[in-house]
This record gives C-alpha cells, sequence and structure tokens, in this order.
C-alpha cells in the first residue's frame, strides 16, 4: 500500500512548485509571489525549503510538503491531493487492474500519436490553412494550439497500424467509425485536440469547413475522457488565471482560441455544456471569480442559466459577460471590437436573469409576479451580503424603492430567518506546546532544562512528553498533518528569529513554558476532581500534592 510519505518522497518540493510558479534562489532556500488562489502580491512572500521538503508563505500562512501543496494550489481534498501526487510521481496509489493503467496508456499515447498525424496532415492543405487564416487565426495560433485536419479514409488507421497499436485499442479510441470499415469517425474536419490537467491527450473536437451542420463534433466519453470533468486548455491557462485571479468561461475551443490571441490567456472551454459541478471544483482551485461568456443565442443562455443554479452557493464570485444575440466571443474578436469593455460591463448572476426575463416591465400585474419569482430565487442563496447586493439590483432593474424589494423579500423568508447566517471560519492557532516542540527540535540542548522547567509532565500532551523523552528523532513519527504543520512552525520561528537576540529568544521560551505549566495545573485539577468525585482515595494525594507544587511556583 502507497503511503503518503513514500509520494512525498518521490518528488523534490522544488521540482513539484516550480510546475505552478517561477522560484528564484534565496541563500539556501527559494522565494516566488504567491502561487495560492486569492492571494495576491506584488513583494514576494512564498517561500520553499529544500532542506525542510516545505513550502510557506509568509503573507496568507498557507504551508505545507507536496501533498498540502497541492491540497492549497488544487483547493483539494487529501485522497484527490494523493491521487494528482500519484499521476505527477507515476507511483499507484490504489489497487487498479494492471491491464486498466495499461489500457489508459495506451490510450493517451494514441490520441497523441492521431493529434501528430492530424497536425501533419493539415500542413497539406493549403486551402484549409487558408480558411483558418480568414477567419482571424495567426500562424502562431494554429501551431500553438496544435490545430489539425482529418483527410484519412484509412491513412490513419494504417498509420496506427505501424505504429503497433492492436484493433482492440483502435476501437476502443472512438476515433473510428468502426475498426471493421477503418474509417476516421470526423472526415474532412479541422481537429482541436483536448488535453487534462496532467496534459495527456484525451479527446478532440471537430470544426466541419463550412456552414453545415453540426458545426461541431466532440470525441464520445471513454475512461480517459469525461467532458463533464475537463476544461479546454486549462493546462496552459491554469498559470494566468492565478496571476489575473480570475477565469473567462467560454462554450466552445474557438472561443477560447480567438480569446487567447486577443491576450485573454486566462480562457477556457465547457465544449458546449453548462459549467459542472466538476469543473467549479478545478477552477475554486485557482480564483474564486469565475466570468461567464457564453454565446447570446438561446442555448448559451439556457447554459448560463444552468451554470449560475450550478455556481450558486460555492462562495465563488460570479460575473456574466453578456454578448450580443446575434454573436459568440469569437465573432466579437474576430470583427475587432473591444473584449475588454465587455469585461468591464460584466453584470451579477441576478441581473443577467432580469435582463433574460420574459415579462413586461411596464405591467404592474407582470412586474408583480417577476418580482415573486426572483425573490424566491434569491431566497436560496446563502451569503447575506450577496443577497444585500442583489436586493439593491433588483430595486434598480425594476424601476422600484428599495424599501418596497426588502419588505416583499422579507415576507417570503420569515420562517427561514435562521438560514441566513455566515459560516464562522475557524482560525488554525499554535498552542504553546507546539512551539516548545519546535524549541526542542531546533535545538536538542533544550531538552535537559525543560524537562526541569516543565512540571506536570504527566498532563502535557503525548507529543510533547515524547519529545522530551526520547528527543527529536521522534518526530517522524508524527502524522503527515502533524509533522507538516510544525514544520510550518519551524520556519515561522526561524524567521522571526533571524533578528533576536539569545536573551530575547530565552525570555520566549520562559514564557511558553510558564504558559505550559499553568494550562497543565488546570488540566490536572479538572482530571484529579473528576476523581475525587467518583471515590478515588489516591486522587486526592495526588491533588494535594498538585496544589502544593503549583502554589510554590506561584501558578495559583
Amino acid at each position: 500500500m502507497t503511503t503518503p510519505q513514500d509520494l512525498e518522497n518521490a518528488i523534490d518540493i522544488v521540482d513539484l512548485v516550480q510546475r505552478y510558479v517561477k522560484l528564484k534562489k534565496a541563500g539556501t532556500n527559494y522565494k516566488a509571489v504567491c502561487p495560492f488562489p486569492g492571494h495576491n502580491e506584488k513583494t514576494p512572500s512564498f517561500m520553499v525549503s529544500p532542506a525542510k521538503q516545505l513550502a510557506y508563505c509568509f503573507g496568507c500562512h498557507k504551508w505545507g510538503g507536496a501533498l498540502k501543496f497541492i491540497m492549497d494550489i488544487e483547493n483539494c481534498e487529501f485522497r484527490e491531493a494523493m491521487e494528482i501526487l500519484g499521476g505527477i510521481t507515476w507511483i499507484q496509489i490504489k489497487k487498479v487492474s494492471p491491464e486498466k493503467i495499461k489500457k489508459e496508456k495506451n490510450l493517451y499515447q494514441i490520441y497523441k500519436d492521431a493529434k501528430n498525424y492530424y497536425k501533419n496532415a493539415l500542413k497539406k492543405y493549403p486551402e484549409i490553412k487558408k480558411y483558418l487564416m480568414d477567419r482571424g487565426l495567426n500562424e502562431e495560433i494554429i501551431e500553438k494550439f496544435e490545430f489539425g485536419y482529418s483527410d484519412s479514409w484509412i491513412e490513419l488507421y494504417n498509420y496506427l497500424k505501424k505504429l503497433w497499436y492492436d484493433d482492440k485499442i483502435i476501437n476502443d479510441s472512438a476515433i473510428f467509425v468502426n475498426v471493421g470499415a477503418k474509417k476516421d469517425k470526423f472526415i474532412n474536419r479541422i481537429i482541436f485536440p483536448i488535453q487534462n490537467s496532467r496534459w495527456d491527450y484525451v479527446a478532440f473536437t471537430w470544426r466541419i469547413v463550412g456552414k453545415w451542420e453540426p458545426k461541431y463534433l466532440n470525441s464520445p466519453a471513454t475512461s480517459i475522457y469525461d467532458k463533464s470533468a475537463i476544461l479546454y486548455w486549462l493546462f496552459k491557462a491554469r498559470n494566468s488565471i492565478t496571476k489575473k485571479d480570475f477565469v473567462i468561461v467560454t462554450e466552445g475551443q474557438m472561443d477560447t482560441i480567438s480569446l487567447h490571441q486577443a491576450g485573454f490567456d486566462n480562457s477556457v472551454a465547457i465544449s458546449w455544456t453548462a459549467l459542472t459541478d466538476k469543473h467549479i471544483k478545478i477552477l475554486k482551485r485557482l480564483t474564486h471569480k469565475i466570468y461567464l461568456c457564453f454565446d447570446g443565442d438561446k442555448a448559451g443562455e439556457k447554459a448560463t442559466k444552468l451554470s449560475i443554479e450550478n455556481l450558486k452557493n460555492k462562495d465563488l464570485e460570479i460575473k456574466i459577460i453578456m454578448m450580443p444575440e446575434w454573436g459568440d466571443p469569437d465573432d466579437f474578436i474576430k470583427w475587432g471590437w473591444d473584449f475588454q469593455e465587455l469585461i468591464k460591463k460584466a453584470v451579477s448572476p441576478i441581473w443577467f436573469l432580469i435582463e433574460k426575463a420574459d415579462f413586461d416591465i411596464n405591467s404592474i400585474d407582470e412586474k408583480k409576479k417577476f418580482l415573486s419569482e426572483i425573490l424566491q430565487t434569491l431566497k436560496s442563496y446563502n451569503s447575506i451580503v450577496e443577497k444585500d447586493y442583489y436586493l439593491k439590483e433588483i430595486a434598480q432593474k425594476l424601476n422600484l424603492r428599495e424599501e418596497t424589494v426588502y419588505e416583499a423579500f422579507n415576507r417570503t423568508r420569515l420562517k427561514r430567518d435562521n438560514i441566513f447566517r455566515e459560516e464562522n471560519i475557524k482560525k488554525v492557532e499554535y498552542t504553546s506546546e507546539d512551539y516548545a516542540i519546535w524549541y526542542l527540535i531546533n535545538d536538542e540542548t533544550l531538552i535537559a532544562k525543560l524537562r526541569e522547567k516543565i512540571i506536570f509532565r504527566d498532563y502535557i500532551s503525548k507529543d510533547l512528553a515524547n519529545v522530551l523523552e526520547k528527543g527529536s528523532t521522534i518526530i517522524d513519527w508524527f502524522e503527515l498533518e502533524k509533522k507538516e504543520r510544525l514544520k510550518a512552525l519551524a520556519m515561522k520561528i526561524e524567521d522571526n528569529s533571524i533578528a533576536q537576540t539569545h536573551d530575547v529568544i530565552w525570555s520566549t521560551i520562559d514564557k511558553i513554558v510558564k504558559k505550559i505549566n499553568t494550562d497543565s495545573y488546570k488540566k490536572a485539577i479538572k482530571i484529579l476532581k473528576e476523581k475525587m468525585n467518583s471515590g478515588d482515595m489516591e486522587a486526592f494525594k495526588k491533588y494535594s500534592e498538585v496544589v502544593k507544587i503549583a502554589k510554590k511556583m506561584g501558578l495559583k
């Protein structure tokens, strides 16, 4: 069974972090601008320690080894971080049949080889290249996004056979109508290769050359391609998304490609579906600001509304970039319009819903009916801040007094007042015992002194007791989360201690010891009183001893 330590030992923290942010050497460590979502800074406060195999930000105070770093930057749970790190290190973390592993590796490879075939085929058809150029694309973008062309009836099949693929994996790839026909499923179409977050090629989108329908076709679902979980071009856009702290989500690949060509390199595409919970979970790892920019037609409107519903109560800031009914982002940019202006004019979800609502604002009855509907929608929002903001927007859009809208809203939610409470965010704090452990580990000469100074050792934490008894090597047996928590504290202590004199450090240690003695005394009294109340005669004797010692030491 693979342990978290196995995964962390398999990769250097510097190599891992450099996948996400550019590091600069700073003495024995490395520094960078913090890469974690939601923390924007100009002065680097993010440090990576090769010696400790630890990353720590002194600005937002996020820290950890390889797994904790993945959890924070990808905003995922421990198990998913294990899987991500397993994918990077090629360490298998769960029981999967060797046959399945082999099949998935073969599928990744066959899509990569098919991509190469399509890409080379495009070079043979200057008229297709001209078609792309006429659509406003340049040579650099065509190369960057690896455009291809499907010209094959049997040539692609023969090409793959020469690479020693058997008919079963060719059939499993779903690139062909069927293996028997040996016919490429999407003949005479422009190819957009799709990659997952690890850059593996997993699918294709095909665009017809001309005006007949359907304009776009996608690869069907396979064991390596789930459209509801993959965002087109995320693997390249993620750094820009984190840096700019917002993402633009479009419906299709061509929209995202045009946005990137125009300099909006924080955009991704969802392949003509609504934004799913899986998509949202992935994006939330990178930013808390999502701008939806779907087509202006009815299908785009429907996808936007469904996405708004899926995004609700996800602790995200949502904006809608409203496209004209006649176009999509690709059209807008191709015709030379200023897309930045559209971003500036992006509206809230409620504003969008009002804009797209089919009612006559001049009719009192229709206005009353729509107000009731939009307030019912707003009832399902959790944040009181969002509600207050949206209520003001509703009043403005419907040309009503704010007091009227608030009163109507209050009437619809009287029985549910208790749901409008913001969740309390727990702040993780270090204890005096945490500090003591790391002063001991950083300087083992302190162990003997603290053994004498810490009085009620029977009532301190097991971790501190073990360090006092067995020395600093005991930390190797700590749980991973606890170990990383204390490693981060060590970095904090070291950073704060740089300009401190020996006397100041000792004064700090004395304060820590006094706090430990006070806390352990209170804990001892509580435990002994409980034992005395249950008739434990030995506890009476112990209680008297503890009180006597505490009084002598000035703790009582």
